[in-house]
């Protein structure tokens, strides 16, 4: 019988998305080398660049996914990572590539999250201590991007109700196992913002979500409807950003510039507060990060 070699192909693949999921990245890296010398993967190319952008080594990512792309060019996530590496700044990451991201990862989120000492929540809640608000069950709350529910705890205490919206499916299965909203929401963060009634909440969250959302004046602009009056905004967001305006890194995510989340506020929201810290330490790097408080004018 002859030999299969896409069999093989299939193995070192599996070995290397182990080894990614694991942070073993110059480990994936070989096994990824060996899978897309025996077969032309896509997938097998998408994961050697992953392990590349661990790594470091941008130009061979860059490489690796124009090869990916050619194999699958309407590949939202290729695409997405090979603007993120090529300098261009799309308004927002597609659906398919946060879900790609999270939803096979969703029962193992918050270890992975413990692993790297991620800290939005609690710099959110840092926010509100700031703010003086008592823990008294008075307001309504919307989190946005609340994945497994890590974003929603420190604030069940404040809400009288405490909604949940996120667009990925088994992030929201943790977060209904958690126990602490009042309604969950499988949306897209925009389009769900459109379905939400005037006035409906009186704070809104977003703890590591905005990082995938580039473009945000349209978002002020919903908020603005949905929060009631003195309704704030509480939010962190990532260092790196040049200029004035938002910025696509090679990690896929966005990071925004202070003055362009002043010029999306308008007239609409001012600054309250900020919070500055490290946000998360991966592969032993430390995450600047902020977090923001904007109260509706």
């Amino acid at each position: 019988m002859q030999h299969d070699a896409t069999l093989d192909a299939i193995s070192w693949q599996q070995r290397g998305i182990r080894a990614l999921e694991n942070g073993r990245h110059a480990e994936a890296e070989g096994y990824f080398s060996k899978a897309v010398t025996l077969a032309d993967s896509a997938l097998s190319w998408l994961g050697l660049a992953m392990s590349q952008i661990d790594l470091k080594r941008n130009d061979a990512a860059v490489k690796s996914l124009q090869r990916a792309q050619k194999l699958s060019p309407q590949s939202g996530v290729i695409n997405h990572l090979l603007a993120s590496l090529e300098g261009r700044n799309p308004e927002r990451a597609p659906a398919v590539f946060v879900n790609w991201l999270f939803n096979n990862r969703a029962a193992s989120f918050d270890t992975h999250l413990s692993r790297l000492a991620y800290r939005g929540p609690e710099m959110l809640q840092q926010l509100a201590i700031n703010a003086g608000w008592a823990a008294d069950a008075s307001r309504r709350i919307v989190d946005l991007g609340c994945g497994t529910g890590l974003s929603g705890v420190p604030f069940r205490p404040y809400a009288s109700r405490l909604d949940g919206v996120d667009m990925v499916p088994g992030m929201l299965q943790q977060a209904q196992r958690r126990g602490i909203y009042d309604a969950l929401q499988q949306s897209e963060l925009h389009a769900a913002l459109e379905t939400m009634g005037s006035d409906a909440y009186d704070v809104a969250i977003a703890a590591d979500t905005l990082i995938y959302v580039g473009k945000l004046d349209g978002l002020f602009v919903e908020l603005d409807r949905v929060l009631a009056s003195n309704g704030s905004i509480l939010f962190t967001t990532e260092l790196g950003a040049t200029g004035s305006g938002y910025t696509l890194l090679p990690t896929g995510r966005y990071s925004h510039a202070e003055d362009y989340l002043l010029a999306c506020a308008g007239d609409r929201f001012r600054l309250e507060d900020r919070v500055d810290g490290c946000i998360r330490v991966e592969d032993g790097r430390m995450t600047a990060g902020c977090a923001y408080r904007f109260t509706k004018v």
